[in-house]
């Protein structure tokens, strides 16, 4: 059984408006950055620091998102909760990796895992175990960041 459908989606615009919002203004820091990075010479003095600040926000934000996913875990039906806990760590473990390997590889690494996130937060949503507009949200979202993982992984490559 379906603990989302589309009536809770009716029921709760402002909701989805204001997750949508917030969740927008938590991409601005990855759109920026990487195209600061990308437009940027090799030898600017700031391209250390705007790596560093890229693959952090990076490995904070799959953690938040793994965080996420703890709850959506609790919430579910008790036989399926213990595999979904666990699975919950990886994205804040490959954040954490992350921070440990150099670019190019450390932007291809957020990118694999973001865009595996979000495939995984869609089929949450299609599932009904997480509200439809937040697969949708979670889709485009995870389509940008990808974008800005790629075109930082091209601007260090």
């Amino acid at each position: 059984m379906s603990d989302f459908d589309d009536q809770d989606d009716r029921r709760a615009p402002q909701l989805q408006r204001t997750g949508t919002r917030l969740a927008l203004a938590g991409y601005v820091p990855f759109a920026v950055l990487a195209v600061w990075l990308y437009s940027i010479p090799a030898d600017h003095p700031w391209r250390p620091d705007t790596i560093l600040l890229l693959k952090t926000y990076g490995a904070v934000i799959l953690s938040f998102l793994g965080g996420i996913r703890f709850g959506i875990a609790v919430a579910a039906d008790e036989g399926e909760q213990r595999g979904a806990l666990t699975l919950s760590i990886v994205p804040a473990l490959a954040g954490w990796a992350a921070l440990w390997i150099s670019e190019p590889y450390a932007f291809a690494l957020l990118a694999v895992a973001f865009a595996a996130h979000g495939a995984w937060d869609s089929i949450a949503a299609h599932s009904g175990a997480a509200p439809a507009w937040f697969g949708r949200m979670r889709s485009w979202l995870t389509i940008l960041v990808v974008i800005a993982m790629v075109l930082a992984f091209l601007a260090t490559a």
